[in-house]
């Protein structure tokens, strides 16, 4: 067994759990995703939005979530490659990766429109 390959399932979910931990500390944009995500679902609920409705936004919530830990481990794995050196490669890697998260999150506004729109006016 390789010394970078879990022995067990608990073991992974322990170190999912650490990574869990380190994004909540050290990223502030998936803090603030985390913390709108339960806003909208909040407010959701006190809208009575249908089952499929609140499924959608569970959906596009984990999906912008996802998006800023992947932008995440791009801006990581490229600055341990660059050794935090400029590099035009590292920028356009870094802000293409933001990109992603900017496109979800517009996304996430969109359905949110939709979905909210109707049941406030």
């Amino acid at each position: 067994m390789s010394k970078y390959k879990a022995g067990n399932i608990l073991t992974s979910f322990n170190f999912a759990f650490r990574g869990l931990m380190l994004a909540l500390k050290s990223q502030r944009n998936f803090r603030a995703d985390i913390i709108i995500g339960i806003i909208v679902l909040i407010a959701a609920l006190w809208l009575k939005v249908t089952r499929i409705e609140i499924a959608i936004l569970v959906l596009i919530i984990g999906l912008t979530m996802f998006a800023e830990l992947v932008n995440t481990v791009i801006e990581f794995i490229v600055d341990a490659y660059f050794g935090n050196k400029y590099s035009i490669l590292a920028k356009m890697a870094k802000d293409i990766s933001a990109c992603s998260v900017m496109l979800c999150a517009g996304i996430s506004i969109i359905i949110g429109i939709l979905i909210f729109w109707p049941k406030i006016f």
